[in-house]
């Protein structure tokens, strides 16, 4: 009979402690843990804090713009904004650019909201970036950047103009090499016409 240890035997180890994924959750956990108390007194979760602030960055953001601000999925965010309206932290309306779009507001009570938890959270990002050398906080940061950035990060850029200029030197030699009978033909027309 083999045991889960002989099957694990020809797997090579991960370790934890070299995952990405893993340190990006641990570090997110860290974060939250901070902030937690500060958004307790506020009255609001995390992602209500992360709406807020968004919110209030931008006047009138439509729910698409929160999506693209927060990370927040679109269905989620739909529902924490129906109850963040119930709960009189936020007010939509419709869309003055477009009529199917909702315009989120921060209402009074959002306002006071936001006032008493963004001084505590950028307290407990401060304790969370202060455990982080001087001269590397702002590397971290545009690291971070970079990750959420994803597909619009440099290094995708570089990758999608070096996949334009492969194939634009492709196409330029296929145009220099007549295919099949339609390039036959386009090519004996030409002649004649000269």
């Amino acid at each position: 009979m083999s045991t889960s240890k002989d099957k694990t035997a020809d797997i090579e180890t991960f370790f934890l402690q070299d995952s990405l994924s893993h340190l990006l959750h641990r570090a997110q956990q860290m974060a939250a843990t901070q902030s937690a108390s500060a958004l307790r007194t506020a009255g609001v979760t995390l992602r209500q804090f992360s709406v807020l602030a968004a919110a209030s960055q931008e006047d009138q953001p439509s729910q698409s713009r929160l999506v693209e601000l927060t990370g927040i999925d679109r269905s989620t965010l739909a529902d924490m904004l129906q109850r963040m309206e119930q709960s009189g932290l936020i007010e939509r309306t419709k869309s003055a650019e477009d009529g199917r779009a909702k315009s989120v507001s921060l209402t009074e009570s959002g306002t006071e909201a936001l006032s008493v938890a963004a001084p505590a959270v950028r307290e407990a990002d401060l304790v969370l970036i202060n455990m982080l050398a001087k001269n590397r906080r702002a590397s971290f940061m545009d690291l971070l950047n970079t990750l959420i950035d994803g597909p619009s990060s440099k290094a995708a850029d570089e990758a999608r103009e070096d996949k334009k200029s492969k194939k634009k030197a492709k196409g330029k030699k296929s145009k220099d090499k007549p295919k099949g009978k339609k390039a036959k033909d386009k090519k004996a027309s030409k002649k004649e016409k000269a």
